[in-house]
């Protein structure tokens, strides 16, 4: 049995925006450990939510989904979420379940 593993940390934190990298496969299993953390970042008090997916090696639909729901929590709390750094191949699944059209992307 294997342990897929995925790493969350605070990059920066200036003011009310924060930028957090994530590494690793974000999948089925991994979206339920980070999503506690970034869905209580979405209820925080800052303006802007930048996560930086440069590391990320894999991200399934679970992964998307969690994305999705964490960018409709933003909306609602008057945070902007910014995607950046984003692999291509995780491009290519977003724009293949037509989902690149409701996130915001940026490149660093």
């Amino acid at each position: 049995m294997t342990t897929t593993l995925i790493d969350l940390k605070t990059v920066t934190r200036d003011d009310r925006d924060v930028r957090i990298a994530l590494a690793g496969e974000l999948d089925f299993h991994t979206a339920g450990q980070v999503g506690p953390r970034l869905r209580e970042l979405a209820e925080s008090d800052c303006r802007k939510l930048v996560l930086d997916l440069c590391g990320l090696s894999f991200c399934d639909s679970a992964g998307i989904d969690l994305l999705l729901g964490l960018n409709r929590r933003c909306r609602r709390a008057g945070i902007r979420l910014l995607l950046c750094d984003v692999p291509p191949l995780v491009v290519k699944s977003m724009r293949v379940l037509r989902v690149d059209r409701d996130l915001s992307f940026v490149v660093s």
